[in-house]
């Protein structure tokens, strides 16, 4: 066999390459559909909101331990052992959950979906990779991308529609049928290398890096509702999560074979592009989440309709993928495509951070028509630089901590922007709350032009009302213009990536 036939040979079939990408879909929908259902959820468990989050923090503290093992279990077992037994495993807790008659019994479901789930993610990386040739990673990367950055923004959409007129059950209970329509797909062969078994098992730094990813990933998801570090129980997580890190660290790096080859970061496009998909996580997946609160909380928009607010933004994004990947970035270099999309982004933010309480509902997804482009001159280039130089043997691996910087940048972008808006809150209402006196004649200016006459009963609370609605337009207001900064921010930083040869 010659060695130009092999790679041939391993490349997986179309029907394959959409199998993946639908069960990777799934996975993503996963973890944002259900933010919806919270509500519905709560009511029928009878639980507080601090303990329903806990459904969210056990299937993102699974998903951040199990996807960086991806690469080991696929040395270890092969692509496909790992790849169905991940899809059956997430279709049968997905069932679980629909079926969950406690919050205990779904916070123990979702912890094993989210295991069986992380590996689909960097599998359906991994598999696109290999189905087309060097020279067209970039057309590869924008179907991937397909999933990983549309996902998100049609979750609230879906979620939203079906537990306004469905059941927050069937969220779960859709998993099923897409994904037997996966499995059927996927039939045919997967390819990749075979399995060995003398793949070396670390299981010291597999604990290590369990507990780290597990107790940070934890803080992250708790540490707002716990006022941070006022709280005992954030410090003990603080201290394990970089303790068991620093001490993984310090084991891999002085054993030749580990659970994780972190050595992977001396590679100097794949260092960098890894920093720059958590910071455009970081930012992208704060938008996802603030933007429907801005809808349902501000503007009074039901959960179905101001998930819809996000579909234009997905739509935009998806073409654009397409065209960016299939037409431009094999003609420009990658580089000036990322710096682009990121200034876009910036510009987005920025039209979010200029609504006000009177904006339409065109207002409100005209930045996320913005944003779609931004998002599509991202990714697709970014994924592409980031594995140019990695070696196919070593894909899979190199796919789940890329993932993982990706859904850990998003941990952390929703957790701090989560907590600056509850602080943006507090002064915009010290702010505005001090000119809201007998005195002032703006306020009766006001009065004039609503319906509230002072010498009514219930004209404090009506005052009340108001007032905090322009203190969380303040306050979101706030946070996208942080948003913006940080996408500014990250846009110098696209030159640590080496520079891609563009043939002529």
């Amino acid at each position: 066999m010659t060695t130009a036939a092999a790679p041939a040979l391993e490349r997986p079939a179309w029907s394959v390459v959409v199998g993946v990408m639908l069960t990777a879909l799934l996975e993503v929908l996963d973890t944002t559909v259900v933010n919806v259902a919270l509500p519905h959820m709560m009511g029928s468990f009878g639980a507080t909101p601090d303990q329903i989050t806990w459904m969210i923090t056990a299937y993102l503290v699974s998903t951040a331990i199990v996807m960086p093992l991806t690469g080991y279990l696929v040395g270890r077992f092969g692509r496909r052992l790992v790849l169905f037994s991940g899809v059956i495993g997430f279709l049968c807790t997905s069932a679980a959950c629909g079926l969950s008659w406690s919050l205990a019994s779904m916070v123990s479901f979702r912890f094993f979906q989210g295991a069986f789930g992380a590996v689909l993610v960097p599998i359906s990386q991994s598999v696109l990779l290999d189905a087309f040739p060097r020279e067209k990673r970039g057309q590869a990367m924008a179907i991937w991308g397909l999933a990983i950055m549309v996902g998100p923004v049609l979750g609230p959409v879906i979620g939203g529609y079906i537990t306004e007129y469905w059941s927050w059950r069937w969220v779960f209970f859709i998993n099923l049928p897409l994904g037997a329509i996966a499995i059927v797909l996927m039939l045919d062969e997967v390819g990749g290398a075979p399995p060995r078994r003398d793949v070396g098992t670390d299981w010291g730094g597999l604990v290590l890096l369990s507990v780290a990813l597990g107790a940070f990933q934890t803080l992250l998801d708790q540490g707002h509702t716990r006022d941070w570090f006022d709280s005992g129980f954030i410090w003990v997580l603080a201290w394990i999560a970089g303790s068991a890190f620093a001490l993984f660290v310090v084991r891999a790096l002085g054993r030749e074979h580990n659970i994780v080859d972190i050595r992977l970061f001396r590679d100097r496009n794949f260092a960098a592009g890894n920093l720059l998909m958590a910071g455009y996580g970081l930012a992208m997946y704060s938008t996802i989440v603030m933007w429907p609160l801005l809808a349902q909380d501000v503007m009074g928009y039901p959960a179905d309709t101001a998930g819809w607010v996000l579909a234009p933004r997905g739509t935009v994004s998806a073409v654009m993928m397409i065209v960016i990947g299939t037409w431009v970035a094999p003609r420009v270099d990658g580089r000036w495509l990322i710096m682009g999309g990121m200034l876009i982004s910036a510009l987005a933010s920025s039209l979010m951070a200029r609504l006000s309480l009177d904006a339409d509902m065109f207002a409100l997804t005209q930045p996320g028509l913005v944003l779609g482009l931004g998002m599509a001159a991202v990714f697709s280039p970014l994924s592409t630089a980031t594995f140019e130089t990695i070696p196919s043997d070593k894909g899979a691996e190199a796919a789940g901590l890329y993932n993982v910087m990706r859904t850990m940048g998003g941990s952390i972008g929703i957790a701090l922007t989560s907590t600056f808006l509850v602080r943006r809150e507090q002064v915009h209402w010290h702010h505005l709350g001090e000119h809201v006196s007998a005195t002032n004649p703006r306020v009766y200016d006001w009065l004039d032009h609503t319906d509230i006459a002072l010498d009514q009963p219930d004209a404090p609370v009506k005052l009340a009302a108001e007032l905090f609605r322009h203190v969380q337009m303040g306050a979101f207001n706030d946070v996208f213009w942080a948003i913006c900064a940080i996408f500014v921010v990250l846009t110098p930083c696209v030159l640590l990536l080496g520079r891609r040869h563009v043939p002529r």
